[in-house]
């Protein structure tokens, strides 16, 4: 889930402590490499074998956060066509089950598919 909010600091002073009570994980991540603003927060809460069940992005601006955006635009596109859902749902579990404790490769894997369905969803709006 992605939320656009007014104001990170509230976020991370009202919003973080009620996560926090209903099981997410919270933490302040720059965007960009390693110490490099813009900042966002990020929630995660797993299930109970530890595994990732919900994901929270909350940013400040449109403009700064192009990239969340897209993957919004990504996910309308898979809405609209099921086929390409069902690939990348296929792409998701064949990584999975090549790399199940290396999520930077999981990752790294679906990047080349994530790209071209997100540019084939650019040229539609």
């Amino acid at each position: 889930m992605l939320i656009q909010v007014t104001s990170l600091r509230a976020a991370r002073i009202e919003i973080a402590p009620i996560l926090k009570a209903q099981g997410y994980d919270y933490f302040w991540r720059p965007s960009f490499g390693d110490d490099i603003p813009p900042w966002y927060a990020f929630f995660i809460k797993h299930d109970h074998r530890d595994i990732r069940t919900h994901h929270i992005h909350m940013v400040t601006g449109r403009r700064t956060f192009q990239e969340h955006w897209e993957r919004l635009l990504f996910r309308d596109y898979l809405i609209a066509h099921p086929e390409t859902a069902r690939a990348y749902e296929r792409l998701k579990t064949d990584l999975a089950a090549a790399h199940p404790n290396d999520r930077v490769a999981y990752t790294k894997g679906k990047s080349a598919f994530i790209q071209r369905i997100t540019a084939q969803a650019k040229k539609l709006q």
